[in-house]
């Protein structure tokens, strides 16, 4: 799924105040209360795994920076700022829900399924095996769910669990993308739902690469 520019463009206000408040609370807290690493010194920042890659966050300023140096999109800022200031140190809850079992996750549902788990089950129908390998080659741990099943940690306290069920030959095959009940402590329903659909794109991305070197 393509983030729709002009919602991008709206995340700019979103950012600076996320920057506003950070900027009034301990760093080291800030890294405490998210598990990411805070590095004092000159200079200072935050280091951030971010789907896997070591994404810094600048302090003061709060300017994001992919793993090449280069400063982050608007989205890939508002992920990541907004998780440094929503964290709050809960404790995971080892418990899997839908999106829809978060809080107020209800209204979002429907169009999230549609742009995560249906996506990835039609890529993929028929081809659990394919699956597995895509799924393993981004990083995924297997889980004992569904028909198969794999845990990725997208942000250092945001576990995704992506479940997949075979249809058979009478039903189309089945997926979706789960949180830790704990979620709604580490960001907001709007972005956990594009984190979900980034597993799927990402899970995708690597079953072509795979396709392209047999």
């Amino acid at each position: 799924m393509n983030p729709n520019q002009k919602w991008v463009e709206s995340l700019e206000p979103q950012i600076k105040e996320a920057r506003e408040r950070l900027r009034q609370l301990d760093p080291a807290k800030i890294a405490a209360d998210s598990g990411v690493i805070w590095v004092a010194g000159d200079p200072s920042g935050f280091q951030v795994s971010f789907f896997g890659q070591p994404y810094t966050a600048s302090w003061p300023d709060l300017e994001v920076f992919r793993p090449d140096g280069q400063l982050c999109s608007n989205l890939d800022q508002a992920f990541l700022l907004q998780y440094l200031l929503t964290a709050d140190d809960a404790p995971l809850a080892d418990s899997w829900v839908s999106l829809g079992g978060l809080p107020n996750g209800s209204f979002y549902e429907q169009a999230y399924q549609g742009y995560s788990g249906n996506v990835l089950a039609r890529a993929f129908r028929g081809r659990p095996a394919d699956l597995r390998r895509a799924a393993v080659a981004v990083g995924c741990e297997p889980l004992t769910l569904g028909d198969l099943a794999f845990r990725y940690l997208a942000l250092p306290r945001i576990p995704l669990a992506l479940v997949y069920w075979s249809g058979g030959d009478e039903f189309p095959d089945s997926a979706q993308v789960l949180f830790d009940r704990s979620a709604s402590h580490y960001h907001h329903l709007e972005m956990l739902a594009h984190l979900g659909s980034l597993l799927c794109q990402k899970v995708i991305a690597a079953d072509k690469v795979e396709a392209t070197t047999k």
